[in-house]
Protein backbone atom coordinates (compact mmCIF):
# COMPACT_ATOMS: atom_id res chain seq x y z
CA UNK A 1 0.00 0.00 0.00
CA UNK A 2 1.29 3.44 -0.90
CA UNK A 3 0.22 7.08 -0.73
CA UNK A 4 1.14 9.73 -3.32
CA UNK A 5 1.91 13.13 -1.80
CA UNK A 6 3.53 16.30 -3.05
CA UNK A 7 6.83 17.48 -1.60
CA UNK A 8 5.05 20.18 0.44
CA UNK A 9 2.49 17.73 1.82
CA UNK A 10 5.27 15.35 2.89
CA UNK A 11 7.10 18.20 4.62
CA UNK A 12 3.97 19.26 6.52
CA UNK A 13 3.19 15.66 7.50
CA UNK A 14 6.70 15.06 8.91
CA UNK A 15 6.81 18.36 10.80
CA UNK A 16 3.47 17.55 12.38
CA UNK A 17 4.79 14.08 13.29
CA UNK A 18 7.89 15.59 14.98
CA UNK A 19 5.65 17.85 17.06
CA UNK A 20 3.77 14.91 18.54
CA UNK A 21 1.04 14.75 15.91
CA UNK A 22 -0.69 17.99 16.93
CA UNK A 23 0.20 21.63 16.23
CA UNK A 24 -1.19 25.00 15.20
CA UNK A 25 -0.34 26.36 11.75
CA UNK A 26 1.78 29.14 13.27
CA UNK A 27 4.01 26.71 15.16
CA UNK A 28 4.99 24.56 12.17
CA UNK A 29 7.56 27.01 10.82
CA UNK A 30 6.11 26.95 7.29
CA UNK A 31 4.57 29.81 5.35
CA UNK A 32 1.05 29.96 6.78
CA UNK A 33 -0.80 30.18 3.45
CA UNK A 34 1.14 27.23 1.98
CA UNK A 35 0.67 25.19 5.15
CA UNK A 36 -3.08 25.82 5.08
CA UNK A 37 -3.32 24.67 1.45
CA UNK A 38 -1.26 21.51 2.12
CA UNK A 39 -3.31 20.78 5.24
CA UNK A 40 -6.55 20.84 3.23
CA UNK A 41 -5.04 18.35 0.73
CA UNK A 42 -3.91 16.05 3.54
CA UNK A 43 -7.37 16.33 5.07
CA UNK A 44 -8.94 15.16 1.78
CA UNK A 45 -6.66 12.09 1.89
CA UNK A 46 -7.70 11.31 5.46
CA UNK A 47 -4.23 11.94 6.91
CA UNK A 48 -4.91 15.09 8.92
CA UNK A 49 -7.78 16.66 10.85
CA UNK A 50 -8.14 20.42 10.56
CA UNK A 51 -9.75 22.09 13.57
CA UNK A 52 -10.76 25.74 13.93
CA UNK A 53 -10.50 27.22 17.41
CA UNK A 54 -11.65 30.68 18.41
CA UNK A 55 -9.85 32.24 21.33
CA UNK A 56 -10.38 35.55 23.05
CA UNK A 57 -7.33 37.71 23.68
CA UNK A 58 -6.62 41.18 25.00
CA UNK A 59 -5.71 44.12 22.81
CA UNK A 60 -4.66 47.66 23.67
CA UNK A 61 -7.04 50.44 22.67
CA UNK A 62 -5.61 53.66 21.13
CA UNK A 63 -5.68 55.16 24.64
CA UNK A 64 -3.90 52.10 26.02
CA UNK A 65 -1.19 52.39 23.34
CA UNK A 66 -0.77 56.08 24.17
CA UNK A 67 -0.37 55.36 27.89
CA UNK A 68 2.05 52.52 27.13
CA UNK A 69 4.23 54.96 25.22
CA UNK A 70 3.84 58.10 27.34
CA UNK A 71 3.13 56.51 30.72
CA UNK A 72 -0.02 56.02 32.77
CA UNK A 73 -1.32 59.12 34.57
CA UNK A 74 -0.37 57.59 37.94
CA UNK A 75 3.15 56.89 36.63
CA UNK A 76 3.52 60.52 35.62
CA UNK A 77 2.34 61.56 39.08
CA UNK A 78 4.92 59.26 40.69
CA UNK A 79 7.73 60.78 38.62
CA UNK A 80 6.66 64.33 39.52
CA UNK A 81 6.44 63.51 43.25
CA UNK A 82 9.85 61.77 43.13
CA UNK A 83 11.39 64.88 41.56
CA UNK A 84 9.96 66.96 44.43
CA UNK A 85 11.15 64.75 47.25
CA UNK A 86 8.05 62.56 47.44
CA UNK A 87 5.71 65.34 48.47
CA UNK A 88 3.94 68.17 46.64
CA UNK A 89 1.05 70.60 46.92
CA UNK A 90 -1.98 69.96 44.65
CA UNK A 91 -1.77 73.46 43.14
CA UNK A 92 1.87 72.83 42.21
CA UNK A 93 0.95 69.62 40.40
CA UNK A 94 -1.58 71.45 38.23
CA UNK A 95 1.28 73.20 36.46
CA UNK A 96 2.68 69.81 35.37
CA UNK A 97 -0.48 67.91 34.38
CA UNK A 98 -3.81 68.70 32.73
CA UNK A 99 -6.79 68.69 35.12
CA UNK A 100 -8.43 65.58 33.59
CA UNK A 101 -5.19 63.58 33.66
CA UNK A 102 -4.36 64.75 37.19
CA UNK A 103 -7.79 63.73 38.46
CA UNK A 104 -7.32 60.22 36.98
CA UNK A 105 -3.82 59.98 38.47
CA UNK A 106 -5.02 60.97 41.94
CA UNK A 107 -8.04 58.64 41.78
CA UNK A 108 -5.96 55.65 40.65
CA UNK A 109 -3.13 56.55 43.03
CA UNK A 110 -5.40 56.55 46.08
CA UNK A 111 -7.19 53.36 44.97
CA UNK A 112 -3.87 51.51 44.67
CA UNK A 113 -2.28 52.98 47.78
CA UNK A 114 0.39 54.82 45.78
CA UNK A 115 -0.27 58.24 47.33
CA UNK A 116 -1.78 59.72 50.45
CA UNK A 117 -3.75 62.99 50.60
CA UNK A 118 -3.59 65.41 53.50
CA UNK A 119 -5.78 68.50 53.88
CA UNK A 120 -4.63 71.36 56.10
CA UNK A 121 -5.60 75.03 56.11
CA UNK A 122 -7.39 74.67 52.79
CA UNK A 123 -4.36 73.12 51.11
CA UNK A 124 -4.14 69.59 49.73
CA UNK A 125 -0.78 67.82 49.90
CA UNK A 126 0.10 64.56 48.16
CA UNK A 127 2.66 62.19 49.62
CA UNK A 128 4.22 59.30 47.69
CA UNK A 129 3.89 55.99 49.54
CA UNK A 130 4.99 53.38 46.96
CA UNK A 131 6.18 53.41 43.36
CA UNK A 132 4.97 50.14 41.85
CA UNK A 133 2.32 50.26 39.09
CA UNK A 134 1.53 46.65 38.15
CA UNK A 135 -0.62 47.76 35.15
CA UNK A 136 2.56 48.84 33.34
CA UNK A 137 3.84 45.27 33.12
CA UNK A 138 0.42 44.00 32.00
CA UNK A 139 0.15 46.58 29.21
CA UNK A 140 3.62 45.62 27.97
CA UNK A 141 2.69 41.92 28.04
CA UNK A 142 -0.51 42.54 26.06
CA UNK A 143 1.42 44.58 23.49
CA UNK A 144 4.05 41.85 22.95
CA UNK A 145 1.99 38.63 22.75
CA UNK A 146 -1.48 37.08 22.90
CA UNK A 147 -2.80 37.33 26.43
CA UNK A 148 -6.08 35.69 27.35
CA UNK A 149 -8.43 37.54 29.72
CA UNK A 150 -8.12 34.78 32.34
CA UNK A 151 -4.34 35.21 32.43
CA UNK A 152 -4.53 38.48 34.36
CA UNK A 153 -6.08 39.33 37.73
CA UNK A 154 -9.83 39.85 37.45
CA UNK A 155 -9.82 43.18 39.32
CA UNK A 156 -6.95 44.51 37.19
CA UNK A 157 -8.82 43.41 34.04
CA UNK A 158 -11.99 45.21 35.18
CA UNK A 159 -9.99 48.34 36.01
CA UNK A 160 -8.16 48.49 32.68
CA UNK A 161 -11.41 47.82 30.79
CA UNK A 162 -13.22 50.53 32.77
CA UNK A 163 -10.48 53.03 31.92
CA UNK A 164 -10.74 52.18 28.22
CA UNK A 165 -7.14 50.94 27.99
CA UNK A 166 -7.84 47.38 26.83
CA UNK A 167 -10.46 45.53 24.86
CA UNK A 168 -11.23 41.89 24.13
CA UNK A 169 -10.52 40.65 20.61
CA UNK A 170 -11.08 37.32 18.96
CA UNK A 171 -8.67 35.23 16.88
CA UNK A 172 -9.24 32.06 14.92
CA UNK A 173 -6.49 29.45 15.32
CA UNK A 174 -6.12 26.54 12.90
CA UNK A 175 -4.97 23.39 14.68
CA UNK A 176 -3.84 20.25 12.85
CA UNK A 177 -3.72 16.71 14.20
CA UNK A 178 -2.67 13.41 12.60
CA UNK A 179 -5.30 10.76 12.02
CA UNK A 180 -4.53 7.03 12.44
CA UNK A 181 -3.72 6.86 8.75
CA UNK A 182 -1.55 9.95 9.08
CA UNK A 183 0.42 8.38 11.94
CA UNK A 184 0.96 5.22 9.86
CA UNK A 185 2.23 7.22 6.89
CA UNK A 186 4.54 9.39 9.01
CA UNK A 187 6.00 6.32 10.80
CA UNK A 188 6.67 4.59 7.49
CA UNK A 189 4.06 1.85 7.93
CA UNK A 190 2.57 3.11 4.66
CA UNK A 191 4.85 3.90 1.75
CA UNK A 192 4.86 7.55 0.63
CA UNK A 193 5.57 8.26 -3.04
CA UNK A 194 6.46 11.83 -3.92
CA UNK A 195 4.18 13.28 -6.57
CA UNK A 196 5.32 15.80 -9.11
CA UNK A 197 2.89 18.44 -10.24
CA UNK A 198 4.86 19.77 -13.21
CA UNK A 199 6.32 17.77 -16.06
CA UNK A 200 9.59 19.52 -16.91
CA UNK A 201 11.86 19.23 -19.95
CA UNK A 202 14.62 17.57 -17.87
CA UNK A 203 12.23 14.91 -16.53
CA UNK A 204 11.16 14.05 -20.09
CA UNK A 205 14.70 13.94 -21.57
CA UNK A 206 16.09 11.85 -18.75
CA UNK A 207 13.18 9.43 -18.74
CA UNK A 208 12.86 10.05 -15.00
CA UNK A 209 9.17 10.82 -15.47
CA UNK A 210 8.53 7.09 -15.89
CA UNK A 211 9.66 6.48 -12.28
CA UNK A 212 7.74 9.36 -10.78
CA UNK A 213 4.11 9.66 -9.76
CA UNK A 214 2.36 12.49 -11.61
CA UNK A 215 -0.20 14.52 -9.69
CA UNK A 216 -3.77 13.82 -10.76
CA UNK A 217 -5.75 16.98 -11.58
CA UNK A 218 -9.51 17.22 -11.41
CA UNK A 219 -10.29 19.16 -14.56
CA UNK A 220 -13.94 19.44 -13.48
CA UNK A 221 -13.07 21.28 -10.26
CA UNK A 222 -14.27 24.87 -10.15
CA UNK A 223 -11.52 27.49 -9.99
CA UNK A 224 -11.44 29.96 -7.10
CA UNK A 225 -13.72 32.97 -7.48
CA UNK A 226 -11.73 36.08 -8.38
CA UNK A 227 -13.17 39.58 -8.04
CA UNK A 228 -11.17 41.86 -10.34
CA UNK A 229 -11.30 45.63 -10.10
CA UNK A 230 -14.09 47.19 -12.17
CA UNK A 231 -16.10 50.41 -12.34
CA UNK A 232 -19.00 50.91 -9.95
CA UNK A 233 -22.24 49.54 -11.55
CA UNK A 234 -23.91 52.96 -11.41
CA UNK A 235 -20.96 54.64 -13.14
CA UNK A 236 -21.10 51.95 -15.84
CA UNK A 237 -24.81 52.70 -16.32
CA UNK A 238 -24.18 56.45 -16.63
CA UNK A 239 -21.51 55.75 -19.22
CA UNK A 240 -23.98 53.57 -21.13
CA UNK A 241 -26.50 56.45 -21.14
CA UNK A 242 -23.79 58.81 -22.35
CA UNK A 243 -22.88 56.45 -25.21
CA UNK A 244 -26.54 56.08 -26.25
CA UNK A 245 -27.06 59.84 -26.45
CA UNK A 246 -23.81 60.36 -28.36
CA UNK A 247 -24.95 57.58 -30.70
CA UNK A 248 -28.20 59.52 -31.24
CA UNK A 249 -26.15 62.54 -32.35
CA UNK A 250 -26.07 64.56 -29.11
CA UNK A 251 -23.06 66.56 -27.87
CA UNK A 252 -22.32 66.72 -24.11
CA UNK A 253 -22.21 70.11 -22.34
CA UNK A 254 -21.24 71.10 -18.79
CA UNK A 255 -21.99 73.77 -16.17
CA UNK A 256 -20.67 74.54 -12.66
CA UNK A 257 -22.13 72.87 -9.55
CA UNK A 258 -22.27 76.23 -7.71
CA UNK A 259 -24.50 78.19 -10.03
CA UNK A 260 -26.06 81.67 -10.24
CA UNK A 261 -29.84 81.79 -9.84
CA UNK A 262 -29.85 83.63 -13.18
CA UNK A 263 -28.79 80.49 -15.07
CA UNK A 264 -30.66 78.05 -12.84
CA UNK A 265 -33.98 79.96 -12.77
CA UNK A 266 -34.24 83.45 -14.31
CA UNK A 267 -33.23 82.66 -17.90
CA UNK A 268 -35.71 79.75 -17.75
CA UNK A 269 -38.53 82.25 -17.15
CA UNK A 270 -38.99 81.01 -13.60
CA UNK A 271 -40.30 83.89 -11.47
CA UNK A 272 -38.13 85.11 -8.60
CA UNK A 273 -41.00 84.52 -6.15
CA UNK A 274 -41.60 80.97 -7.39
CA UNK A 275 -41.74 78.46 -4.47
CA UNK A 276 -38.99 76.29 -6.00
CA UNK A 277 -36.55 79.17 -5.49
CA UNK A 278 -37.01 79.25 -1.74
CA UNK A 279 -34.38 77.63 0.48
CA UNK A 280 -36.58 74.55 1.07
CA UNK A 281 -36.46 73.67 -2.65
CA UNK A 282 -32.87 74.61 -3.44
CA UNK A 283 -29.62 74.86 -1.46
CA UNK A 284 -28.51 78.48 -1.17
CA UNK A 285 -24.80 79.10 -0.62
CA UNK A 286 -24.23 80.80 2.75
CA UNK A 287 -20.85 82.38 1.92
CA UNK A 288 -20.44 84.03 -0.45
CA UNK A 289 -24.19 84.29 -0.93
CA UNK A 290 -23.90 86.46 -4.08
CA UNK A 291 -21.20 87.40 -6.52
CA UNK A 292 -21.94 85.63 -9.81
CA UNK A 293 -20.28 87.52 -12.66
CA UNK A 294 -22.84 88.40 -15.33
CA UNK A 295 -20.89 91.31 -16.83
CA UNK A 296 -20.44 89.50 -20.16
CA UNK A 297 -24.21 89.11 -20.54
CA UNK A 298 -25.47 92.68 -19.92
CA UNK A 299 -27.82 92.75 -22.92
CA UNK A 300 -29.14 89.23 -22.21
CA UNK A 301 -29.74 90.12 -18.55
CA UNK A 302 -31.68 93.24 -19.59
CA UNK A 303 -33.84 91.22 -22.03
CA UNK A 304 -34.54 88.57 -19.34
CA UNK A 305 -35.42 91.35 -16.86
CA UNK A 306 -37.90 92.93 -19.32
CA UNK A 307 -39.40 89.52 -20.14
CA UNK A 308 -40.04 88.81 -16.44
CA UNK A 309 -41.54 92.26 -15.82
CA UNK A 310 -43.75 92.87 -18.88
CA UNK A 311 -43.02 90.16 -21.46
CA UNK A 312 -40.71 92.34 -23.63
CA UNK A 313 -41.05 91.24 -27.31
CA UNK A 314 -42.15 87.67 -26.58
CA UNK A 315 -45.92 88.20 -26.86
CA UNK A 316 -46.22 87.45 -23.15
CA UNK A 317 -47.38 89.76 -20.34
CA UNK A 318 -44.50 88.52 -18.16
CA UNK A 319 -44.89 87.96 -14.44
CA UNK A 320 -45.74 91.58 -13.60
CA UNK A 321 -43.23 92.26 -10.81
CA UNK A 322 -40.04 94.25 -10.32
CA UNK A 323 -37.18 91.91 -11.27
CA UNK A 324 -34.13 91.97 -8.94
CA UNK A 325 -30.56 91.77 -10.28
CA UNK A 326 -29.31 90.96 -6.76
CA UNK A 327 -31.50 87.84 -6.58
CA UNK A 328 -30.26 86.76 -10.00
CA UNK A 329 -26.66 86.97 -8.72
CA UNK A 330 -27.32 84.75 -5.69
CA UNK A 331 -25.36 81.50 -5.59
CA UNK A 332 -27.02 78.11 -5.13
CA UNK A 333 -26.15 74.46 -5.64
CA UNK A 334 -27.40 73.64 -9.14
CA UNK A 335 -30.89 72.13 -8.81
CA UNK A 336 -31.31 71.13 -12.47
CA UNK A 337 -29.02 70.41 -15.42
CA UNK A 338 -31.21 72.75 -17.50
CA UNK A 339 -28.73 75.38 -16.29
CA UNK A 340 -26.09 73.73 -18.52
CA UNK A 341 -28.48 73.83 -21.49
CA UNK A 342 -29.34 77.49 -20.82
CA UNK A 343 -25.66 78.52 -20.72
CA UNK A 344 -25.01 76.68 -24.01
CA UNK A 345 -28.09 78.14 -25.73
CA UNK A 346 -27.17 81.65 -24.55
CA UNK A 347 -23.70 81.26 -26.09
CA UNK A 348 -25.37 80.61 -29.47
CA UNK A 349 -26.06 77.24 -31.10
CA UNK A 350 -26.16 76.32 -34.75
CA UNK A 351 -29.52 75.16 -36.06
CA UNK A 352 -30.07 72.24 -35.92
CA UNK A 353 -28.20 71.11 -32.77
CA UNK A 354 -28.61 68.38 -30.17
CA UNK A 355 -26.98 68.74 -26.73
CA UNK A 356 -27.13 66.81 -23.45
CA UNK A 357 -25.75 66.96 -19.91
CA UNK A 358 -25.33 64.21 -17.31
CA UNK A 359 -24.36 65.66 -13.96
CA UNK A 360 -25.20 65.96 -10.27
CA UNK A 361 -27.97 68.21 -9.00
CA UNK A 362 -29.02 69.00 -5.44
CA UNK A 363 -32.48 69.40 -3.89
CA UNK A 364 -33.68 69.32 -0.25
CA UNK A 365 -35.86 66.24 -0.77
CA UNK A 366 -36.99 63.79 1.90
CA UNK A 367 -34.93 60.67 1.06
CA UNK A 368 -36.97 57.57 0.20
CA UNK A 369 -36.95 54.74 -2.37
CA UNK A 370 -37.25 57.13 -5.32
CA UNK A 371 -35.90 60.45 -3.95
CA UNK A 372 -32.44 61.64 -2.88
CA UNK A 373 -30.98 65.03 -1.95
CA UNK A 374 -28.02 64.56 -4.32
CA UNK A 375 -28.64 62.76 -7.59
CA UNK A 376 -27.76 62.67 -11.29
CA UNK A 377 -29.99 64.27 -13.88
CA UNK A 378 -29.81 63.79 -17.62
CA UNK A 379 -30.78 66.87 -19.63
CA UNK A 380 -31.37 66.84 -23.37
CA UNK A 381 -32.20 69.62 -25.83
CA UNK A 382 -32.96 69.42 -29.56
CA UNK A 383 -32.83 72.84 -31.28
CA UNK A 384 -34.31 72.81 -34.79
CA UNK A 385 -36.97 74.26 -37.06
CA UNK A 386 -40.57 73.04 -37.19
CA UNK A 387 -40.41 70.75 -34.13
CA UNK A 388 -43.45 69.72 -32.07
CA UNK A 389 -44.41 67.60 -29.06
CA UNK A 390 -44.68 64.43 -31.16
CA UNK A 391 -40.97 64.74 -32.00
CA UNK A 392 -40.27 65.17 -28.29
CA UNK A 393 -42.13 61.98 -27.32
CA UNK A 394 -40.41 60.17 -30.17
CA UNK A 395 -36.96 61.10 -28.87
CA UNK A 396 -37.85 60.00 -25.32
CA UNK A 397 -39.41 56.73 -26.51
CA UNK A 398 -36.33 55.97 -28.64
CA UNK A 399 -34.01 56.74 -25.72
CA UNK A 400 -36.01 54.41 -23.44
CA UNK A 401 -35.97 51.73 -26.14
CA UNK A 402 -32.17 52.01 -26.48
CA UNK A 403 -31.92 51.40 -22.72
CA UNK A 404 -34.08 48.29 -23.02
CA UNK A 405 -37.45 49.61 -21.79
CA UNK A 406 -40.49 48.61 -23.78
CA UNK A 407 -43.33 50.21 -21.82
CA UNK A 408 -43.29 54.02 -21.89
CA UNK A 409 -46.24 56.34 -21.41
CA UNK A 410 -46.76 60.10 -21.29
CA UNK A 411 -49.19 62.48 -19.62
CA UNK A 412 -49.65 66.27 -19.73
CA UNK A 413 -47.80 68.31 -17.10
CA UNK A 414 -46.84 71.86 -16.17
CA UNK A 415 -43.28 73.27 -15.96
CA UNK A 416 -42.50 77.01 -15.77
CA UNK A 417 -40.23 77.08 -18.82
CA UNK A 418 -41.90 74.65 -21.26
CA UNK A 419 -45.26 74.68 -23.07
CA UNK A 420 -46.68 72.19 -23.91
CA UNK A 421 -45.17 69.97 -21.21
CA UNK A 422 -45.33 66.21 -20.66
CA UNK A 423 -44.12 63.73 -18.04
CA UNK A 424 -42.64 60.39 -19.14
CA UNK A 425 -43.07 57.14 -17.21
CA UNK A 426 -41.54 53.64 -17.48
CA UNK A 427 -42.71 50.39 -15.86
CA UNK A 428 -40.89 48.85 -12.85
CA UNK A 429 -41.86 45.29 -11.86
CA UNK A 430 -42.01 46.07 -8.12
CA UNK A 431 -42.62 49.82 -7.96
CA UNK A 432 -45.04 50.09 -10.86
CA UNK A 433 -45.00 53.12 -13.15
CA UNK A 434 -42.12 55.48 -12.28
CA UNK A 435 -41.81 59.06 -13.53
CA UNK A 436 -38.42 59.40 -15.22
CA UNK A 437 -38.61 62.70 -17.09
CA UNK A 438 -40.17 66.11 -17.16
CA UNK A 439 -40.16 67.48 -20.70
CA UNK A 440 -41.63 69.97 -23.12
CA UNK A 441 -40.94 72.70 -25.68
CA UNK A 442 -39.08 75.76 -24.37
CA UNK A 443 -41.37 78.76 -24.07
CA UNK A 444 -40.89 81.89 -26.24
CA UNK A 445 -40.06 83.83 -23.02
CA UNK A 446 -36.92 81.70 -22.83
CA UNK A 447 -35.87 81.36 -26.49
CA UNK A 448 -36.58 84.88 -27.81
CA UNK A 449 -34.40 86.75 -25.22
CA UNK A 450 -31.53 84.41 -26.21
CA UNK A 451 -31.89 85.52 -29.84
CA UNK A 452 -33.66 82.58 -31.47
CA UNK A 453 -36.32 83.03 -34.20
CA UNK A 454 -39.35 81.63 -32.37
CA UNK A 455 -41.74 80.03 -33.41
CA UNK A 456 -39.80 78.99 -36.52
CA UNK A 457 -37.05 77.59 -34.28
CA UNK A 458 -38.20 75.32 -31.47
CA UNK A 459 -36.30 73.60 -28.66
CA UNK A 460 -37.39 70.20 -27.34
CA UNK A 461 -36.11 69.64 -23.81
CA UNK A 462 -36.25 67.00 -21.11
CA UNK A 463 -34.75 66.37 -17.71
CA UNK A 464 -34.47 62.70 -16.77
CA UNK A 465 -34.05 61.47 -13.20
CA UNK A 466 -31.46 59.01 -14.44
CA UNK A 467 -31.12 57.38 -11.02
CA UNK A 468 -34.68 56.07 -11.25
CA UNK A 469 -33.85 54.40 -14.57
CA UNK A 470 -30.67 53.00 -13.03
CA UNK A 471 -32.48 51.19 -10.19
CA UNK A 472 -34.58 49.39 -12.78
CA UNK A 473 -31.63 48.44 -14.99
CA UNK A 474 -29.50 47.33 -12.01
CA UNK A 475 -32.39 45.36 -10.47
CA UNK A 476 -32.56 47.49 -7.31
CA UNK A 477 -35.64 48.77 -5.53
CA UNK A 478 -34.15 51.75 -3.66
CA UNK A 479 -32.37 54.73 -5.24
CA UNK A 480 -30.13 54.99 -2.16
CA UNK A 481 -28.52 51.66 -3.10
CA UNK A 482 -27.02 53.25 -6.23
CA UNK A 483 -24.16 54.58 -4.11
CA UNK A 484 -23.75 51.34 -2.18
CA UNK A 485 -20.35 50.53 -0.65
CA UNK A 486 -21.44 46.98 0.16
CA UNK A 487 -18.44 44.95 -1.04
CA UNK A 488 -20.44 41.75 -1.48
CA UNK A 489 -22.87 43.53 -3.84
CA UNK A 490 -20.09 45.37 -5.70
CA UNK A 491 -18.04 42.20 -6.20
CA UNK A 492 -20.96 40.19 -7.56
CA UNK A 493 -22.47 42.94 -9.71
CA UNK A 494 -21.98 41.99 -13.38
CA UNK A 495 -19.64 44.00 -15.56
CA UNK A 496 -21.99 45.74 -18.01
CA UNK A 497 -20.84 46.19 -21.61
Amino acid sequence: MEISLSKGEIELLMRLYKRGGRSSLEELGIDKSKAAAWAELLKERGLVEVLEKRDEFLVLTPRGLKHLEEGLPEEKLIRILESRGGRANLNELKSFMEDDELNVAIGEGRRKGIIQLEKSNGRVTLTLIREEVPEREILEKIASRYVKPEEIDKEVFIGLKRRGLIDVGEKTFIELSLTERGWAAARGDVKIVEEIGKLTRDLILSGEWRKRKLKVYNVKAMPPIVYPGKPHPYLQFLEEVREILIGMGFVEVKSPIVEAEFWNFDILFQAQDHPAREVHDSYQVAFPSTGADLSNYIELVERVKRTHEDGWNTGSRGWGYSWSFDIARRLILRSQTTAASARTLAAGLEIPSKIFAIDKVFRPETPDKTHAIEFHQCEGVVLAEDMNVRHLMGFLAEFAKQLGFREVKFKPAYFPFTEPSVEAYVKHDQLGWIEIAGSGLFRPEMLIPMGYDYPKVQALAWGIGIGRLAIIKLDLDDIRELHSQNLDYLRKAPLRR
